[in-house]
């Protein structure tokens, strides 16, 4: 991991989806301590299609992007109808025992102007600073696709870079590559040398340069994982199950396995090695979580991968006492649990891990799912992200901890105001009879809901009797 921790501190989304405007800060920011030495947990709580699942889809757009790789295709739905591009905003701290920066990473998602395809680019890139003590940001690079020249700021820097004929001519080409292949350009794997070699000096902003352009891609490669709805999905089909896992800088290992629940996994040996290892590090808490449950690796002998590296099959297996059998056989919320463990134990005994889960309650136990939620505040050091339709979380931890979707797309993410005592209960009673500064629930009057049955079975039985 970096010897800088990085830490998120900020989320703001512009017409991404059906969220007009919002805004989600961590506890970090709200109680302005950076110091990285306890976690942070934060909820996503409210109605369906009111904007949570939106938050993890725009991380992992962020993920992707600082990593250099192409957007996914979720992107291509993530402009909200009748707008023509949207703009999210990242924050970041960077350092360590609450001195560093905070960097602001903000990009424009647009549309390509043309018929045939509905696709999107990144068409304005933007990296600022600023220190603890300042008010505002300071920009660092600001880059617009759409521009022929001059489509990289500061001018001083685009000069540093172009100063040589040959400059101008690769940097052009990287342009036309990001856009092509739907990458960043301030962190394209074709610029990133550009740049770094370009920042030199002992002032604070190429300093801040340095550990905004070395620490993020890092970051977004070891530390921030995403488990989006897609993964659960994928558990729920039966047939494989994503195995999440977390890696040191010397493992060139993947972050997300797919483990075959209906046959037997051939892996190359060197990513066996790693499961082995992960199986071992996972069973140091499941058996804890699901009493008496561990996990074990049985090998049917070395096979050579499709690529033709030396691999090994092999299978997990699911243990309680003498009996052992498939993983497929276990119950999809075991499973859930399973597949992301290897990373919530990352989460925990790292400051410089994030951890963003979609429907973390998925088919996990309410009373447990509060358990591992308020271990992972009280005694980790990393950071998590969920989002949740089951209440129990929030009887468990801090009411700073909890963001709440309105019903407003110009305000779509809220802290309780007033909160005291049982968070859940209040929450319930504010959807009942509000009393928030907006509304956190589209209520429908149950006589209406009921009146809708009868008259979709009323229509249900005249098309039957017509097809009689």
């Amino acid at each position: 991991m970096n010897e800088k921790n990085v830490r998120l501190v900020c989320v703001e989304l512009l017409n991404y989806k059906n969220v007009a405007q919002g805004k989600l800060e961590m506890p970090c920011a709200v109680n302005r301590d950076f110091s990285c030495d306890r976690s942070e947990i934060l909820g996503i709580y409210g109605q369906n299609g009111s904007g949570k699942t939106a938050v993890i889809e725009v991380l992992s757009l962020v993920k992707s992007l600082l990593s250099g790789l192409p957007l996914p295709n979720a992107a291509e739905d993530g402009i909200a109808k009748n707008a023509e591009e949207a703009v999210c905003a990242i924050s970041f701290f960077i350092g360590d025992d609450g001195n560093g920066i905070l960097v602001k990473y903000q990009f424009t998602l647009r549309k390509i102007s043309a018929e045939e395809t509905d696709s999107v680019y990144v068409s304005e890139e933007k990296l600022s600073y600023r220190t603890l003590s300042m008010r505002s940001y300071q920009t660092l690079l600001h880059y617009h696709a759409d521009r022929k020249s001059n489509f990289l700021f500061p001018k001083a820097r685009y000069a540093a870079i172009t100063k040589n004929e040959d400059g101008a001519i690769e940097l052009a080409v990287a342009k036309k590559l990001a856009v092509r292949a739907k990458t960043s350009f301030l962190f394209s794997k074709d610029t990133l040398p550009f740049l770094l070699n370009s920042a030199n000096g002992e002032t604070a902003e190429v300093s801040a340069l340095q550990d905004a352009l070395t620490c993020l891609p890092q970051y977004a490669a070891q530390g921030f994982f995403v488990v989006d709805s897609n993964h659960s999905g994928t558990i729920s089909l039966g047939a494989s199950m994503p195995l999440a896992l977390q890696f040191d800088n010397d493992e060139q290992t993947p972050e997300r396995m797919m483990l075959l629940l209906t046959e037997p996994s051939v892996q190359p040996l060197s990513v066996y090695d790693f499961v082995k290892r992960s199986v071992y590090s996972i069973n140091c808490v499941l058996g804890v979580l699901i009493p008496g449950m561990t996990l074990s690796v049985k090998e049917y002998g070395g096979q050579v991968t499709p690529d033709g590296k030396d691999g090994m099959r092999f299978e997990i297996l699911s243990v309680r006492g003498e009996t052992r059998i498939p993983l497929k056989c276990e119950s999809e919320g075991i499973k859930k649990l399973i597949s992301v463990l290897n990373i919530l134990i990352a989460m925990y005994n790292h400051p410089s891990v994030l951890v963003a889960v979609d429907e973390f309650d998925a088919g996990v136990y309410e009373y447990l799912l509060g358990e591992i939620l308020g271990i992972l505040e009280e005694n980790g050091r990393g950071q998590l992200i969920f989002t949740s339709h089951n209440l129990r979380p929030l009887e468990m931890i801090h009411k700073n901890d909890i963001i709440f979707t309105t019903t407003n797309p110009n305000n779509r993410y809220i802290r309780f105001s007033g909160a005291k005592g049982n968070l859940r209960d209040q929450y319930i009673r504010s959807i009942h009879v509000g009393g928030q500064k907006e509304e956190l629930y589209g209520y429908s009057n149950p006589l209406e809901i009921a009146r809708a049955f009868r008259l979709a079975g009323r229509a249900q039985a005249e098309e039957t009797e017509g097809k009689g």
